[in-house]
Parts: structure tokens; C-alpha cells; sequence
């Protein structure tokens, strides 16, 4: 389960506990299935391997590598940044931001701190686009790397930015939207709305469509921000509160809404997935489902990694589940992401699953010898997967 982030002094003794550098990991016993024979059909492989700094050490992350051209573009925590070839795994160019930035002899919550890159990456027009737990939002030459801007905006910002109509949106930790100008850096607009006392460890990535900036939020809601001024245009809740204690009462939508058609699908923890008019925010269809991943949308399909670590697909038009499978329960699963005919996910034991997209039956594996911590992205026939340790494996079938 994701950890819980507190943010009223009634908690702060416990926050501290939890909290204290976001760790993952914690004493108690987890338990998990182990894995199950199955009917292979595929033969995943790893076509080469290369690795970009320290990773993502222990650290609750969701910072990913993105396709740039033929290039993939990868970051490790402490502030590498780098580009490699597609096709061979040729590293391209490498950049340190913080020598980049100077941040490495100052900055401003602490001489000398990693950069602590935890959103992103993102790309568009041949520019880079990731932000930090420090308040850090940078923008690089896909070229070279080299610093196209930097901004401060005093927020962690744990969630992949969103790019799109002249503005770069980045989500904070406490409720923050923020927009800035995409060529400058300079900010545009900013929208806080309310948060819970107790929430989980992670944010929504906004999505920009059509002149719109579709979040969710930690009290169970998407909201859409008009992308010139930051005005809000509805808002459509996706979970109540419910329960006796903070814990039970967390509803954080912290899944990236997913636009397909004349629809906004996404889903809560402690609430139901749902189909939303993009136009109106009025609910299509909702079904009770709890959780904290991204869904995936294709061929007609909703795919989602539940909070139990079940991969189920459901028809987007009603709803209506096709299969589940739940042969990987508390294996601390990824977002599912599709590649070719499969499903894939990845899970903290160091294997990533190809599961039947029609069926829902595991017909491949692949041992990766550490943690999938983050969905791997998918371009052409190949996947790109980003481990905690920092190692690059690009895998083809």
C-alpha cells in the first residue's frame, strides 16, 4: 500500500515516522502470492541494458524514462539526466543538473541536497519537462540537455507535468495546480484547492485536452481548470469519506485521467472508477473499484491495477468487467501498459507479467533482478523499463 501523507500538526509524531524520507519499506510483515505456472505463449527478451545514476533508491517514486525521437530520456533521483539511443542503448548525452543549476553548492532549502526528481519525465517539441520534491520544475534541450529553464514553485511536485496550449502544469503534494509558461518558465496561474488531513503519498498527473487541465484531487474529485486563466469548470467526484478514522476516510484520486471520445475515465482509492462527460463532468457510469495506479485505455478497454494488485478490464462504454486476474496479489504491482497483444505490469519481486489483453491468462515473464517500481512506457516494438537500482532494459518480444 502507498503511504499515507499527513498534513496537520495532530498527526506529526506519526508523520514523522512514516514520512521521514519517504520511505517505502517499513517492518511489518507483507505478504504475497507467490508465482504461478502458466501457459507460455511469449518469449520476452532484453535487447540491451544500460543504467542513469542511483535511481530511485528506496523512495516512493513514480519517475519514469520518455521517448524523445530515438532517444529515451531517463533521470535518477539525485539529479542525472540522460539520453540514450533507442535502438543500441547508446548513451547520447548526460547532464547533472545540479552542477547544471549550481545547485549542488546552493540552493534554496539546502546546500548540497539531491535534486530529489520525483515528476516526470515529460516531453514535447523536442523539450524535457520534470519536476522535484524540492520545488524544482526544469525544462531541457532534448539535444543536448542543456537548461532550457528553471522554476521554482515551492511545492513538491511528485507527478509527470503536463504539456499543451502554451503551458507547462505541474500538480504540488498539498493541492497545488500550477502553470507556467512553456517557453519561459514564468508563472501563469495557480489553483489550491482544499485537502484532507490524511492522504496518500503521491499526487494526479494533469492531463492537458482541448484547452482544459483535468486533475484529480485528494478528497475524490477530477476537476477540470480552464488552461488560460485557471479557472475552474466543474468537477466531478469519484469517492466520499467514509469510516471512523483518517485512514479509512482517504478517497485521493491520484490516478492521471485518461481522455478517450467524449469521456474522462478515472479512479479513487476507497471509491469507484468512472466515466465522466468530458463536457459536463456529469457521471456516465461508475463501478466500485479502489485505487492509486494509472489506468490504461485502449482498443476500447479500461485496464486497472486495483489496491489488491488485481488487473482487470472492463468495457469503457458501460463498464462491464471482462476478466480480473489475481494471481499477483501483494506483489506491489504496476500500472498496466499495452504491448502488442499483452498486458504488462511489473511487480517489487523483479518481473514483469504479459497478461492475455483478451483473456486475462499470464502467458510471459521476464525476470528483471530488481524492483519495477514504475509502469514501463511502450514505443513501437519495444518496452522501456526504468528499475529502482537505475538500470534501463529495453525488452522486446
Amino acid at each position: 500500500m502507498k503511504l499515507a501523507r499527513f498534513k496537520n500538526l495532530g498527526f506529526a509524531a506519526l508523520a514523522t515516522t512514516l514520512i521521514s524520507g519517504c520511505s517505502l519499506f517499513s517492518s511489518e510483515e507483507i505478504t504475497y502470492k507467490e508465482l504461478q505456472s502458466f501457459n507460455q505463449q511469449v518469449t520476452p527478451r532484453v535487447v540491451w541494458e544500460s543504467s542513469v545514476g542511483g535511481g530511485v533508491d528506496h523512495f516512493y517514486s513514480h519517475l519514469h524514462p520518455v521517448v524523445v525521437n530515438d532517444m529515451i530520456v531517463a533521470a535518477d533521483r539525485d539529479g542525472m539526466v540522460a539520453a540514450y539511443n533507442r535502438d543500441n542503448g547508446d548513451r547520447l548525452w548526460q547532464v547533472d543538473l545540479r552542477g547544471a543549476l549550481n545547485l549542488s553548492k546552493s540552493g534554496w532549502w539546502s546546500a548540497g541536497e539531491p535534486m530529489r526528481i520525483a515528476g516526470g519525465l515529460a516531453a514535447n517539441n523536442d523539450v524535457i519537462y520534470l519536476g522535484t520534491e524540492n520545488g524544482d520544475v526544469v525544462a531541457l534541450n532534448a539535444n543536448d540537455g542543456s537548461v532550457k529553464w528553471h522554476q521554482i514553485v515551492r511545492s513538491e511536485v511528485m507527478a509527470t507535468p503536463a504539456v499543451g496550449g502554451g503551458v507547462v502544469v505541474v500538480k504540488g503534494s498539498t493541492g497545488e495546480v500550477i502553470a507556467l509558461a512553456e517557453d519561459t518558465g514564468e508563472q501563469r496561474w495557480k489553483h489550491v484547492s482544499e485537502v484532507p488531513p490524511l492522504s496518500m503519498r503521491g499526487t494526479s498527473a494533469p492531463v492537458y485536452e482541448q484547452g482544459g487541465v483535468f486533475v484529480g484531487t485528494s478528497t475524490g474529485k477530477v476537476i477540470v481548470l480552464i488552461a488560460e486563466n485557471g479557472q475552474p469548470a466543474w468537477e466531478a467526484r469519484l469517492a466520499v469519506p467514509s469510516g471512523n478514522t483518517e485512514l479509512q476516510r482517504m478517497v485521493d484520486v491520484d490516478s492521471k485521467p485518461v481522455l478517450a471520445g467524449a469521456f474522462v475515465y478515472n479512479v479513487a482509492y476507497n471509491g469507484s472508477l468512472a466515466a465522466i462527460s468530458a463536457n459536463s463532468g456529469e457521471i456516465v457510469w461508475k463501478r466500485e473499484y479502489s485505487s492509486y495506479q494509472n489506468l490504461h485505455f485502449s482498443g476500447g478497454r479500461l485496464f486497472v491495477t486495483d489496491a489488491e494488485d488485481t488487473v482487470s478490464a472492463l468495457d469503457s462504454q458501460g463498464g462491464v468487467e471482462l476478466w480480473s486476474n489475481t494471481d499477483y496479489s501483494g506483489r506491489h504491482l504496476t500500472a498496466p501498459v499495452r504491448f502488442g497483444d499483452y498486458i504488462v505490469v511489473g511487480d517489487r519481486m523483479g518481473y514483469l507479467h504479459f497478461i492475455n489483453l483478451l483473456s486475462g491468462e499470464t502467458e510471459g515473464r521476464l525476470e528483471v533482478d530488481s524492483d519495477v517500481y514504475t509502469a514501463p512506457v511502450v514505443a513501437d516494438d519495444t518496452l522501456y523499463v526504468q528499475l529502482r537500482d537505475g538500470t534501463l532494459l529495453a525488452v522486446r518480444i
